[in-house]
């Protein structure tokens, strides 16, 4: 190596070491979660050898390099000190990391030639009973997304925070991911050989993913809608049969009217009734209060379509919460109260998802809705290769049972 010096050769008693390596990973460390003070900067990086190390920007010294280094780059770095890997969670093993001071330079350097480990790859069978592991490293995986938990709230530190947990997969079973805060970082579907390495992987034996689901809660909750299903294969059953269960996978063939997506709704605790005009204040007519303004809830209704038929759909404001990502009232603020049909509600459309349905007993005298005769734009090849293909076009979610209450409407 010349002039620099190999991960392995470091000593705590040099101060005027170079090395020449690449960016796996760098990130800002908080005063405290909110906080826009700067605790300190975090780098990992790669030597020739493959063996990772950890580096460390003082606080007081971050504007010199906050946005010098770039994630895959090469560079050399002189004059740093070599001390004890003191984090509690590691981003690798090794005895000692780098601490960078003033006196610290660095250069971008050509990468034609530097090897490129970016990732440290673990299976999941490696890690699955393995008491060997050491719990306090951080390692890296690759996997699919099977299954995903909405959003929770939580309270962290005083502070709120918004956690989502969900489930990975390779050919040898699942994992559930858990992060470490500002290090953990989650990438997806990247043109690197890593990534088209493991999905010729899951080809090569011919794996394919069976259907999972976006469950309504996290696993963070004390019950999980997926408890029942998750435990037995998942039957799918036709828009024909609704009305003997009431699981069915279907697609989003529109939305019966695109412009009308939201009510206003009565602002007492757990009462989600429409607020009528009365003599001029707007009155919920179920709990008896009235309000100068009400709370804006989703309300839309779909059309759906599968291989035997076809039928409306009203989605309530917990379902489109999770599928749009934002509240109602700020959604309407965002699109400047226009009357027009807004991209976050049409994007719904083709959307193939499995819905858990909620329906009351009038809905079966509309029964006539699910015509299997009806033709469906799509071939039922085709169709079928939407619900079944490892490579879905769209996720397949599980939404939660919908209380319908005194709606009027036709849709389930």
């Amino acid at each position: 190596m010349g002039m620099y010096s190999l991960t392995s050769e470091l000593s705590t008693f040099k101060n005027r070491s170079a090395m020449k390596v690449r960016v796996i990973r760098t990130y800002l460390v908080r005063e405290k979660k909110g906080s826009s003070d700067i605790k300190s900067q975090k780098l990992v990086l790669h030597d020739p050898e493959d063996t990772v190390i950890h580096a460390s920007i003082p606080a007081k010294i971050v504007p010199k390099f906050i946005h010098s280094f770039v994630e895959g780059k090469v560079y050399g770095v002189k004059n740093f000190y070599v001390v004890s890997n003191w984090h509690t969670y590691k981003t690798n093993m090794h005895e000692y990391m780098l601490q960078f001071n003033h006196e610290t330079i660095f250069k971008e350097l050509r990468s034609e030639n530097f090897p490129w480990y970016m990732y440290r790859l673990r299976s999941f069978n490696s890690l699955k009973g393995n008491s060997e592991l050491n719990g306090k490293e951080l390692i890296d995986i690759s996997g699919r997304v099977v299954e995903v938990y909405g959003p929770q709230e939580k309270n962290i530190g005083g502070h709120n925070a918004r956690l989502i947990d969900f489930v990975l997969e390779d050919a040898n079973g699942e994992v559930k991911i858990c992060s470490s805060y500002d290090v953990t970082q989650v990438l997806f579907n990247l043109d690197y050989p890593e990534f088209i390495n493991f999905m010729d992987s899951l080809r090569d034996i011919g794996y394919q993913t069976p259907m999972k689901s976006i469950a309504s809660l996290s696993s963070f909750s004390f019950k999980n809608t997926m408890d029942e299903s998750s435990s037995k294969s998942m039957e799918l059953i036709t828009i024909n049969e609704i009305y003997d269960n009431d699981k069915v996978a279907a697609r989003i063939s529109g939305i019966v009217n695109p412009t009308d997506w939201f009510y206003s709704s009565c602002r007492k605790p757990g009462c989600n009734e429409k607020l009528e005009i009365s003599e001029g204040v707007n009155k919920c007519f179920k709990c008896l209060k009235i309000w100068e303004d009400g709370i804006l809830r989703y309300k839309i209704t779909l059309r759906v379509v599968d291989m035997k038929g076809n039928a409306s759909f009203l989605l309530w404001d917990r379902e489109c919460l999770e599928l749009i990502g934002i509240i109602a009232a700020e959604l309407y603020e965002r699109s400047n109260k226009t009357n027009e049909p807004l991209q976050q509600i049409t994007n719904l459309v083709a959307k193939t998802l499995l819905f858990q349905i909620t329906a009351k007993k009038d809905h079966t005298s509309h029964h006539n809705e699910c015509n299997s005769d009806m033709p469906i734009s799509l071939g039922d090849d085709d169709f079928l290769e939407g619900f079944l293909s490892d490579e879905a076009e769209s996720p397949i979610a599980i939404l939660p049972p919908v209380a319908v209450g005194d709606a009027t409407e036709e849709p389930i």
